[in-house]
């Protein structure tokens, strides 16, 4: 049998890269991207409402781009869009409970 995949190198991991493995969740990753079309898979929310939620600092992004580059990737952190999604629910909770009484 043919062994055609790469050499494993072994790197020491920094600390920030570390934390970041460590915020996953399972099978759920730690950035994802908007999407073309639609909605997100993992939020149900659409890239109109991403791009707004992070211009208000509700949720975090990254944008990676090469120097002098006018295009990039931008990605978004998706344990601070299901963070700021509980929070909504909290509110909701919240202020159902404070009506109620």
């Amino acid at each position: 049998m043919n062994d055609t995949s790469f050499p494993v190198t072994k790197r020491k991991l920094t600390p920030r890269v570390q934390s970041l493995l460590a915020e996953r969740n399972g099978l759920l990753p730690v950035f994802v991207r908007s999407p073309k079309g639609g909605t997100e898979h993992y939020s149900g929310l659409t890239r109109g409402m991403l791009y707004r939620l992070d211009a208000e600092r509700k949720i975090r992004s990254v944008s990676i781009r090469e120097p002098g580059a006018l295009k990039g990737c931008r990605l978004f952190d998706l344990g601070s869009i299901l963070s700021y999604l509980d929070s909504l629910d909290a509110d909701t909770t919240t202020t159902a409970g404070g009506a109620a009484q």
